[in-house]
């Protein structure tokens, strides 16, 4: 997939899904090691347990960027005003 982003241009990533402390971090830590910005969007993403969840938000914390999706939806409605003012 690293082939096919970079040939996109794709520089910033955003990440969720389930399996926090398998696939989503192995997938965040990947991203980051190939060089993309990566937001991890925490409360959309999910484990066998929360104890899990948080461990695993709590190791690759430093990785990434962690967000809320709320937050993440305000982010992304403010570019897209900045975007329709030009």
């Amino acid at each position: 997939i690293h082939y096919i982003l970079g040939n996109l241009g794709i520089k910033h990533l955003i990440v969720c899904g389930i399996l926090t402390d398998q696939c989503i971090d192995s997938t965040v830590r990947d991203a980051c090691d190939y060089g993309y910005l990566v937001s991890l969007v925490t409360d959309a993403c999910a484990t066998h347990s929360k104890e899990r969840h948080n461990n695993s938000l709590a190791n690759n914390h430093g990785y990434c960027r962690q967000i809320l999706t709320d937050n993440l939806v305000d982010e992304i409605n403010n570019i897209r005003c900045l975007i329709n003012k030009f």
